[in-house]
């Protein structure tokens, strides 16, 4: 009798067990499908992501590729936008050499007005030819002087009347452009970025070399081939916005920083949309040799 209760309770003992281990290998199955999954998903996702990046840092060298060959047009686009005169010597100059001897002196018979004495700058009368205003201090002498345009008329380093602000020093560097703002002054800037992009503008594609749509009949990433007409995604690219942005240290003649914002966004085969948007802060001058530093 005890024998046969052993026997029936081993049996009743090795089905809970079975049980038990396939109840788990269920639970580890199901957990290695959904992870699966989500990997998957998270893989699409950045996929796409890539994709968009790309296609804004396209963007960014379609723009550059532009910038470096018309350097004159966007500098002077940017100076429209701000108010400034293009052709005006922006400026600001180091009090002391790089071997720290001071490179200006104030001149005795005008209060905070100084001269360049390294190099000299005087006319072949021996007359002084540039006159110079401190815009910055720094323990008591001058840290950066600008180049006056006029004794009297600031503005006149502007390109319309009421642009000079009343306070120092933005009376001379920094206009204020806002009042025109009806007139659009950054059109220039908007015009210069308006064929940086392979998508409709204005509904006209203006690079037709540079549309991207994906093939026709994609069911999945690895399906679209070299020989297919088309690409294995959509993808557009265009330049945001350029702002203009302060420069960290001393100017340098005619130079700006701007910020360039550009925006690209992809459709994948699944019809899945993809969008990044990236900013780079860049050096323009007249002359473009600030652009790639």
């Amino acid at each position: 009798m005890f024998k046969i209760l052993f026997k029936t309770n081993n049996r009743g003992m090795a089905i809970v067990i079975v049980i038990f281990f396939s109840f788990a290998l269920m639970i580890l199955f199901a957990s290695m499908f959904f992870q699966h999954r989500s990997v998957a998903g998270r893989n699409k996702l950045s996929l796409r992501d890539q994709q968009a990046y790309f296609a804004a840092r396209a963007a960014m060298q379609h723009f550059l590729l532009k910038a470096r060959l018309f350097p004159t047009e966007l500098y002077d686009a940017v100076e429209f936008k701000q108010g400034k005169n293009p052709y005006m010597d922006f400026t600001e100059f180091p009090f002391r050499t790089d071997d720290n001897k001071p490179a200006f002196e104030q001149i005795p018979t005008y209060s905070g007005i100084y001269s360049r004495v390294i190099p000299q700058e005087t006319d072949s009368s021996g007359r002084i030819r540039y006159f110079y205003l401190p815009i910055k201090e720094k323990n008591g002498e001058p840290e950066a002087l600008i180049r006056m345009a006029s004794f009297y008329n600031a503005n006149y380093r502007y390109l319309a009347p009421n642009l000079a602000p009343s306070g120092f020093p933005e009376k001379y560097i920094s206009p204020d452009n806002s009042a025109n703002a009806a007139q659009n002054p950054g059109k220039f800037v908007s015009y210069f970025i308006r064929d940086c992009s392979n998508d409709l503008v204005d509904g006209k594609i203006l690079q037709p070399a540079l549309k991207t749509e994906k093939a026709k009949g994609l069911e999945t990433e690895s399906s679209w081939s070299i020989n297919d007409e088309g690409y294995p995604y959509t993808m557009n690219y265009r330049v945001k916005s350029i702002d203009i942005r302060a420069i960290k240290g001393l100017r340098r003649y005619n130079e700006e920083a701007i910020e360039i914002e550009c925006e690209g966004n992809v459709i994948d085969f699944q019809e899945q949309p993809g969008s990044k948007t990236i900013n780079q802060v860049k050096k323009i001058t007249r002359t473009g040799q600030h652009l790639l530093n």
